[in-house]
């Protein structure tokens, strides 16, 4: 079955609210000993949980767009699966790693996408509206988003 690009932008919306959450959980850490061990790995595992949401989320964008979007797509989602499938031997390092040089670059390309989406009527701006007034979406910078009405 194909994906409709159309609900690529809620995907991205949840990649970058993902992501967002991410830094907020990680940003006091300079080391990655120190992200693993503080609040009884609880701010480690939460991070490591919205990894594999970021993966799941960019399984589900069209192909069309992950074609037209140079990216690392593969390594969003290979990620995804070291996490999901070898919770236990994941090196902190390379989460840190990922967190500090990966996500941002990723978050800018999901704005990107969804900055273009709406300029080109690929997504629907009511959409993006809604999601807005959304709680859920409290992370996301929307002025990145702004559009003329």
């Amino acid at each position: 079955m194909l994906k409709n690009r159309k609900n690529d932008l809620l995907y991205l919306l949840n990649i970058i609210e993902y992501i967002e959450k991410i830094i907020l959980y990680s940003n006091s850490f300079e080391n990655p000993e120190t992200l693993y061990e503080t609040n009884d790995q609880m701010n480690y595992n939460a991070i490591l949980s919205l990894l594999t949401q970021i993966g799941e989320n960019s399984t589900k964008l069209s192909d069309e767009t992950k074609n037209e979007y140079s990216y690392p797509w593969k390594d969003v989602v290979g990620l995804r699966n070291r996490i999901a499938h070898d919770y236990t031997g994941i090196n902190i390092f390379i989460v840190f790693q990922t967190i500090k040089y990966s996500l941002p670059s990723l978050k800018e390309k999901a704005y990107q996408i969804i900055q273009e989406g709406i300029s080109e009527n690929i997504f629907d701006k009511s959409e993006l509206l809604s999601t807005k007034e959304s709680y859920y979406y409290s992370h996301i910078d929307f002025k990145k988003l702004e559009f003329e009405q």
